[in-house]
């Protein structure tokens, strides 16, 4: 079969690759669409923690079933279109047998640790395949981004009518945005470039701000009033932003960081006490994969407004110098591989 491996930072190739067989409890895959997101330009350029080479990345995908391994796991049949789980966790370390299994000690991750679905084909295990329905397999493939979003949500522990501000209007934060305004709450998002906080307007955000050319703190006071916000999603991983989070956020409040980096971040440590905040970290998601078919299923136009570029297989290294190279034009850019492009 045909994969595009990227080779060293910088190079991706489509190059012939060994075909895998289903074994008991495993389904071969044939891939239909790919997203590419932050963490596939970091393993691109060769500078994210789990980088390896040759690697083949793709972890936000869908794929029809083309055969079932023996035994007949579940309920899949051949022909089922499908939204795919890409978590490995091991089953065994603490986090795991406490339910959280999102963030497991040595989880691995398919198109990350383990090869991905940046391919024709894939074998996967058949409890990490999710059927879609009547979802097209573009808008199947923004399950596993939406799955983030809505843990990030699912941590804040909003309600309807909850004022809650989404820091960063990329991918993860628009389907944050998503996920609130789905359960009622109203949403303020920040970002620093206009056509991101115009699709987070277009998933439901009810006020958006630039943070270049107006003052977040004024803006997010003058919308929340002096009580502050519920909730702040961080999805930037920005360390000022974090500590902004701290400083706007309702006394009782909960601020979740989902945004990743390796910078530090100093805080007043009076917040913790004289707010009693709660301040949360969010990764993947824990068991909500299921429901973040049905929210993107609830909400296939909002979430069709965060595709921004659609490129065939043939292109896959165009598409993903345009998600390194230029970020101010590039929301959730696809890859086609087995749908029409």
């Amino acid at each position: 079969m045909k994969a595009a491996v990227t080779t060293k930072p910088g190079h991706l190739e489509i190059k012939e690759v060994p075909a895998g067989h289903p074994g008991p409890g495993e389904v071969l895959l044939d891939i239909q669409v790919v997203g590419l997101c932050g963490s596939d330009v970091h393993l691109f350029r060769g500078d994210h923690p789990y980088v390896r080479y040759p690697a083949i990345q793709g972890h936000e995908f869908s794929a029809v079933v083309a055969e079932v391994g023996p035994g007949k796991p579940g309920c899949l049949r051949a022909g089922d279109l499908v939204a795919v789980e890409p978590l490995r966790p091991c089953g065994n370390c603490l986090a795991c047998r406490r339910g959280h299994p999102n963030c497991c000690r040595d989880l691995a991750v398919v198109g990350a640790h383990i090869d991905g679905a940046l391919s024709e084909s894939l074998v996967v295990p058949a409890s990490s395949c999710y059927v879609v329905g009547d979802l097209p397999p573009d808008l199947a493939a923004l399950v596993e981004p939406t799955s983030i979003g809505l843990q990030a949500v699912t941590r804040s522990g909003i309600s309807a009518g909850d004022q809650v501000i989404v820091l960063g209007a990329g991918p993860i934060g628009q389907t944050a945005t998503m996920a609130a305004t789905d359960l009622g709450a109203r949403v303020l998002a920040v970002d620093l470039l206009d056509n991101r906080l115009a699709i987070a307007r277009q998933v439901g955000a009810e006020v958006t701000i630039n943070a270049s050319s107006q003052d977040v703190a004024v803006a997010v006071t003058q919308w929340a009033g002096e009580d502050g916000p519920v909730a702040v999603i961080e999805a930037t991983g920005q360390p000022e932003l974090i500590r902004l989070a701290v400083g706007m956020v309702a006394h009782s409040g909960t601020v979740v960081v989902v945004g990743i980096t390796m910078k530090e971040v100093t805080l007043p440590v009076v917040d913790f006490s004289r707010k009693e905040i709660n301040l949360l970290g969010s990764r993947n998601n824990a068991g909500l994969f299921g429901q973040a078919v049905e929210l993107v299923r609830r909400h296939r136009e909002h979430a069709r407004h965060m595709i921004t570029h659609r490129f065939g297989f043939s292109d896959v290294l165009a598409a993903m110098t345009l998600a390194a190279e230029r970020p101010q034009e590039a929301g959730k850019v696809l890859v086609s591989i087995g749908a029409a492009a």
